[in-house]
């Protein structure tokens, strides 16, 4: 096992066994070289790494062993340093069944990387709070597993024969980002890392050629946004209002 999945557990057990405790220290673990390297090799094996954000840079760029080793080392010291800037993701559409355009956010890849290092190290800990009928962009969860809740109930003992199914309108693009960080700030006492989720979260749009401030939402498509989104929700699960999301 892993150093990193060791510590991801110990996260993990100490989020599940303490739910008002408040992680410190979390900043410097997405600063070493291991983590940065997992990081970056969990986005290049994405389909997206052959899709370039605003800078041009793909995976092709990063084949060789000496140019992944820079790409690490260069994006450590700006870790270290505090110089992490995330920039404007690129602005896409794609088509919909219904005909409408979705749009999502294309991050350069070193803004990836990052944002595949939060997920790393806030996953752990955000997993012990969700409610386990919550499935929707969550590791080692699927369609089935919300059948299989639905199949305990639609019974005749139950006497439920009805599923209503819904949708919230531009979810990940209203999200209220004052919100959503002090929600994490009940999870995370680190603040560079609270920082870096917030600069994320105003990098901004470019969309032919035009920048575009981001005041609102988070980028669908980014690495981040799907965890992020389920922490927003928890907002909405303390106000009595239970969901089951599906991919």
């Amino acid at each position: 096992m892993s150093d990193i999945i060791k510590t991801q557990r110990s996260l993990a057990i100490k989020a599940m066994h303490n739910p008002m405790h408040k992680f410190d220290h979390l900043y410097r673990l997405i600063c070493q070289e291991e983590w940065i390297r997992a990081a970056l090799e969990a986005v290049l094996s994405n389909k997206g790494a052959r899709t370039a954000g605003i800078d041009g840079m793909t995976k092709k760029d990063l084949t060789s062993e000496e140019a992944r080793q820079a790409f690490v080392h260069e994006l450590q010291g700006e870790l270290r340093e505090k110089r992490c800037q995330p920039v404007p993701v690129r602005r896409v559409y794609i088509l919909k069944s219904n005909g409408k355009r979705r749009p999502l956010g294309i991050a350069i890849l070193k803004d990836r990387t990052v944002q595949m290092l939060l997920k790393m190290v806030l996953e752990p800990i955000w997993e012990s709070d969700f409610l386990n009928c919550s499935n929707g962009f969550r590791p080692g969860r699927r369609t089935m597993d919300c059948i299989a809740l639905l199949d305990s109930y639609i019974n005749n003992r139950n006497k439920y024969y009805w599923v209503i199914e819904g949708d919230i309108q531009g979810a990940f693009d209203n999200i209220n980002q004052e919100i959503l960080v002090k929600l994490l700030a009940e999870r995370v006492a680190d603040y560079r890392i609270l920082d870096l989720v917030t600069r994320f979260l105003k990098a901004g749009v470019m969309e032919e050629g035009l920048f575009q401030r981001t005041q609102l939402g988070t980028p669908q498509g980014a690495i981040c946004s799907p965890l992020l989104a389920n922490v927003y929700g928890c907002l909405f699960g303390r106000k009595g209002i239970v969901s089951s999301v599906t991919p």
